[in-house]
């Protein structure tokens, strides 16, 4: 037995905008897995991961690598859950899609001159 009121239904289902929420949640969602796969690579360890609150510890001191390109007058560098602004999060993905935005290695003169300099700030 068909279904009459089904005959009248369109095949194509009206998809709803996606609320701002949303799209924060997938932005930050597509930058944490650029910047999972980015730090992964260039450590070779397949279980690497961002550490916002010790990334000099877990990330500088342990891989020896640091992001080059962080736009810090826009940005502040934390956790991307406290970035409450998508036009900031679409900034920093599309920096990390385009490779304005990536990891490098430090030079073993480069991260004594880091560690130099973070131990007399903490004086």
């Amino acid at each position: 037995m068909e279904n009459p009121a089904a005959a009248h239904q369109s095949k194509f289902r009206v998809v709803p905008k996606k609320s701002y929420s949303e799209r924060m949640s997938e932005t930050r969602a597509e930058i944490r897995r650029i910047m999972r796969d980015a730090l992964r690579e260039i450590t070779q360890d397949e279980n690497a991961s961002m550490r916002w609150p010790s990334f000099w510890k877990d990330i500088v001191v342990k891989y020896r690598v640091m992001i080059i390109g962080w736009p810090y007058d826009e940005v502040p560098f934390r956790n991307l859950s406290d970035v409450s602004n998508l036009q900031k999060l679409d900034l920093l993905l599309k920096g990390w899609q385009e490779h304005t935005i990536y990891f490098r290695r430090l030079t073993d003169a480069e991260f004594a001159s880091m560690s130099e300099e973070r131990a007399m700030g903490q004086q």
